[in-house]
């Protein structure tokens, strides 16, 4: 008798899963799509991707500008690292730059000088 009432329980709690698992799946954005509706989005999406790696080979293509811009942050965070002191050495995505500056808070370009031949 208890293996039966463990058999029932465990049919009902699978098929209460199951329904709430279709439901979930309809809700999705991607569910109505057909099965070559499918298809043709993966094919689209590889041929874009491919696209993408053949204009970065070729040179076509430049980096994103946002990895520019956290380049850019990150120079600016070396060059006004109040750490600094004459004679430190920073590496930024220009070169290698010797610290030149005195111990102030505001930082210019101006306090800092590129290492020739790095």
């Amino acid at each position: 008798m208890r293996i039966h009432s463990a058999v029932l329980i465990l049919v009902f709690s699978l098929l209460a899963s199951s329904a709430n698992c279709s439901e979930e799946v309809d809700s999705l954005p991607d569910s109505s799509l057909t099965p070559d509706q499918w298809r043709q989005r993966v094919m689209d999406a590889r041929r874009r991707s491919e696209e993408y790696v053949a204009g970065l080979r070729a040179g076509t293509i430049s980096a994103p500008s946002s990895a520019q811009v956290h380049t850019e942050e990150a120079d600016q965070r070396a060059m006004r690292d109040p750490s600094l002191h004459p004679g430190d050495i920073i590496a930024t995505s220009k070169g290698f730059f010797v610290f030149t500056g005195s111990d102030r808070d505001e930082r210019t370009s101006a306090d800092f000088s590129p290492i020739p031949g790095r």
